[in-house]
């Protein structure tokens, strides 16, 4: 029940003009409640459902292992329907996942990708954003979705304890938005 009233939530709501009126969420949710499978297949539908050319998604986290735990349930997703593996091509080499006809793609990406410059993601996945030690990848995958009309940032984490942390802040900022103390700035 908690993921159909959050996919509605999230998709649901349009601005005046048409686009998400969400383009950020976060869900900190206890292990084994689904949120892998969950971002797996907001990550394609962000590929290839949500009307971006050359879409950019990526599934982001502190290691390729972590990264690759919301690519894993996408793949099979793709691989597992006869509609999805006509119309996208999986690449388990480089975790990828392509969608030619809009010229898109999805990539799960470890830390150490940012320093990688290029980015210009439609939709960031970031997975167990408690881990992250630094918030270099959060801040280049961030700063990278300027150009898009309505980007999708989605953090999706378990519980932490570091409070000076990227995830803390994040945390902290979406209960003020939640309480209507700040306006997201994003």
């Amino acid at each position: 029940k908690w993921q159909e009233d959050y996919v509605a939530t999230l998709f649901g709501w349009k601005r005046p003009d048409g686009t998400r009126r969400y383009r950020e969420s976060m869900a900190a949710v206890p292990r084994k409640n689904g949120k892998s499978v969950l971002a797996a297949g907001i990550a394609l539908y962000m590929l290839a459902s949500d009307g971006e050319q050359a879409g950019q998604v990526y599934s982001a986290a502190f290691s390729r292992d972590q990264a690759s735990l919301v690519f894993a349930p996408a793949s099979r997703m793709v691989k597992g329907s006869p509609v999805l593996s006509k119309r996208m091509n999986v690449i388990e080499s480089t975790k990828r996942i392509t969608h030619p006809m809009s010229g898109s793609f999805y990539r799960a990406i470890p830390a150490e990708a940012a320093n990688s410059h290029g980015f210009g993601a439609s939709a960031v996945i970031f997975d167990e954003l408690h881990t992250q030690t630094s918030r270099d990848l959060y801040d280049v995958l961030r700063s990278s979705q300027g150009a898009r009309s309505q980007p999708l940032f989605l953090s999706i984490t378990t519980a932490g304890h570091d409070r000076k942390s990227i995830c803390s802040e994040v945390w902290t900022l979406a209960r003020q938005v939640r309480d209507g103390q700040v306006r997201n700035p994003y």
